[in-house]
């Protein structure tokens, strides 16, 4: 018997292949008081494959070099954060079963237990356990029995064992699932890849939802464009702005900022209209609240009237339409990206169109994806996300159980992990 390393291991058997027939589960910690304990339950969630880890309290009262450390790599592989909300129904998406890991009066052998599949976890404070007002509000509670003289489990101890029985569960369900379909495996091996390990169909996808700018829309070309025509409308030169294009380079990286400060309703869309103006302007020394304002309606005029594609967009819609029902889900504002769909051409390609503003939400909020999926009357098993930005499209689609296509043109190293990754458009013909 040889040693063999782990990365090694999980890429021949594919453990996370579970996750495309359950859901991911969340963790969530009730005011935990030492950064070792928080950093360990991150690196758990993101060994377990959790969607996110949500830790109550305020994160001002812990030290986060000290969290991240003990979090390691897995700190900027998951999503997880801090909440002073107590209402777990408005951390928890809908739909999940919260259940408490506590020794309380009602609770059951996590053995003995039949766990849900769309479950949110909860485990409490190294000192004083989970809060009467947060136990109330767990669905179930689970007890792990302890058999030696220590009768109490560190938290990230516990949160394991729980997790790993989870995912027992879920494997076993998976197997038995898989005997009653006559697909019995013949040996060990091949029990664990059959029950575990689930290969991936691309046939079984009947709903392609795509992201629209960066993806379909060549946002950045359109963008050079709309800035000469405001550059020049304006005259912006006698303003002391060398040209259009090193305006736009000043503005590009303030707007993504704004933009996900908008994704993270931090500020309002008038506050990003206005400010992502305003901010370039006074980069020249301009402080004009009444020309940025000008410059935000201009620009939002044009931009989605001059047409730019990605390259290889006709000729892939072309080619999905025969097949698939398409669909798209962008976090822009609803009159522009009506306008892109109507002047470009892609309009007829697509059933439905769920835009961020009608929904209430923005990617990567799992919530816009599930309502994509009621929109089109479809899925998250039979349905594939196809985007641009890792942790906008791919993370998001993947907390709501969808497949995804990261369209990684740039050929960049991206943080996170995709089903498929394609660097050009036309490359999706050959996975569908």
């Amino acid at each position: 018997m040889a040693y063999l390393k782990s990365n090694d291991l999980f890429t021949r058997t594919e453990p996370e292949r579970l996750y495309e027939h359950i859901p991911k589960s969340i963790v969530i910690a009730d005011h935990l008081l030492t950064p070792d304990n928080i950093g360990a339950l991150i690196r758990l969630a993101d060994n377990i494959g959790a969607s996110e880890a949500c830790f109550l309290g305020n994160a001002d009262d812990h030290c986060q070099s000290k969290i991240k450390r003990a979090a390691a790599s897995s700190r900027d592989n998951i999503r997880w954060y801090f909440s002073e909300e107590t209402d777990l129904q408005k951390i928890v998406s809908k739909g999940k079963t919260i259940v408490a890991i506590e020794t309380a009066d009602n609770a059951t052998c996590i053995y003995d237990t039949q766990l849900p599949e769309n479950v949110a976890f909860v485990v409490g404070s190294e000192r004083f356990g989970i809060c009467e007002e947060v136990l109330a509000q767990c669905d179930m509670v689970v007890y792990i029995p302890v058999p030696g003289p220590t009768r109490s489990l560190n938290v990230s101890h516990a949160a394991a064992v729980a997790l790993f029985e989870w995912q027992r569960q879920m494997r076993e369900k998976c197997r038995i699932m898989n005997d009653e379909c006559g697909m019995k495996a013949k040996t060990n091996d091949e029990a664990f890849h059959s029950a575990f390990c689930i290969p991936h169909s691309p046939s079984k996808y009947r709903h392609v939802f795509f992201d629209l700018d960066r993806t379909l829309w060549d946002f950045d070309a359109a963008a050079e464009v709309a800035f000469e025509r405001i550059y020049e409308k304006h005259d912006l030169k006698s303003l002391g702005i060398p040209s259009a294009h090193e305006f736009h380079e000043v503005y590009h990286p303030l707007n993504e900022r704004l933009w996900e400060l908008y994704r993270e309703n931090k500020i309002t869309k008038d506050d990003l209209n206005r400010t992502r103006f305003l901010k370039p302007l006074e980069h020249y020394g301009i402080h004009d609240t009444a020309l940025a304002d000008h410059l935000s309606e201009d620009y939002v005029y044009w931009s989605p009237r001059i047409v730019r594609l990605v390259p290889g967009t006709m000729e892939l819609l072309d080619y999905l339409k025969q097949k698939y029902n398409l669909h798209l889900i962008t976090n822009g504002f609803q009159e522009v990206q009506d306008t892109k769909l109507s002047l470009s051409g892609l309009k007829p390609f697509f059933e439905t169109l769920t835009v961020s503003e009608e929904v209430g939400v923005k990617k990567p909020d799992p919530e816009i994806f599930h309502y994509a999926l009621r929109k089109a009357n479809a899925t998250a098993s039979e349905s594939l996300m196809i985007g641009d930005e890792m942790a906008v499209d791919i993370d998001g689609a993947r907390a709501a159980s969808i497949d995804q296509i990261f369209f990684n043109a740039k050929k960049e190293k991206a943080v996170g992990k995709s089903t498929f990754e394609v660097h050009n458009l036309l490359e999706i013909k050959e996975i569908l």
